[in-house]
């Protein structure tokens, strides 16, 4: 079975992005002409339909009934962002990475933070195989004053009371970062994310039309004539590559299953499946 969930958000209010949907119609079309995955397989949340609610939904739709030998894709385009929590005393104990549902307004209520991915993924069976590429970013202003023309970050700004709140996690020497790798590191899954935790991503105008730099350029590697045949390590290489030759500071990374990675990109079990029908 194959499942692809793709969130894509440009409406922000007050804070727009503009290549995310884009982005999600490319890895649709992209999974669909390129992986053997079916229109009905897929399931895309964009702008204003994508609230917390909505994604939260979504995602349990994603990885319930799912069973070894299943692949299942998980692509979010949009802001992220850096969550310091509050313990019941008051005190910043850790700051959560989380993407942003278009109703992120800084509560906790309306953030989809990595806590809650490890409590959904925590119910996938052993044997899935399960992708997340993840076109944002969770540094907040760095270098937003230093972008071309063109391009936007992918992280939203902080109001003063989380900035200081931040200030105060940065400062406090128990307080912990709970990051979207750690999730992903207990799993059969793969994280590829836009870039490192001390740089963005970027929402960029690409030949006239807006795309998240890293969904493009992934996109181009793994469409390439032998895109489908090296390893998915080698792939996130050459899409950091690609970026770095027209112009992106930013560097992709790749975390998770070491077997996932060096496999090619939702290829082994599309094999296996292309071998079954044959012999039938």
């Amino acid at each position: 079975m194959n499942r692809a969930l793709l969130v894509g958000i440009n409406a922000y209010p007050g804070n727009e992005l503009n290549g995310c949907v884009n982005d999600v119609s490319d890895v649709a079309n992209f999974l669909v002409s390129h992986c053997d995955f079916q229109e009905d397989d897929i399931r895309l949340l964009t702008d204003k339909r994508a609230t917390t609610n909505a994604i939260e939904a979504h995602l349990n739709w994603l990885l319930t009934g799912v069973n070894e030998g299943d692949r299942v894709v998980f692509h979010y385009s949009g802001h992220g962002a850096r969550f310091p929590v509050r313990n019941e005393a008051g005190k910043v104990t850790r700051v959560d990475e989380c993407i942003c549902p278009v109703d992120f307004d800084w509560s906790e209520q309306h953030a989809i933070r990595d806590k809650q991915f490890q409590e959904l993924f925590s119910k996938v069976p052993k044997g899935v195989e399960f992708s997340w590429i993840s076109d944002s970013c969770f540094s907040g202003d760095l270098a937003k004053d230093m972008l071309p023309p063109g391009r936007k970050i992918k992280s939203f700004p902080m109001p003063a009371d989380i900035a200081w709140r931040m200030r105060t996690a940065e400062t406090r020497p128990g307080a912990k970062l709970h990051s979207f790798e750690h999730v992903i590191a207990s799993y059969n899954a793969v994280l590829v994310s836009g870039s490192s935790k001390s740089e963005t991503s970027a929402d960029a105008n690409i030949d006239g039309r807006y795309n998240g730099a890293l969904t493009y350029y992934l996109l181009q590697t793994l469409s390439a004539p032998n895109g489908l045949t090296q390893t998915l390590e080698q792939a996130v290489a050459r899409t950091r590559s690609a970026l770095r030759r027209n112009g992106y500071s930013q560097h992709p990374q790749l975390e998770g299953s070491q077997d996932l990675m060096q496999r090619p990109f939702l290829v082994s079990l599309q094999k296996k499946a292309a071998s079954s029908s044959k012999a039938a």
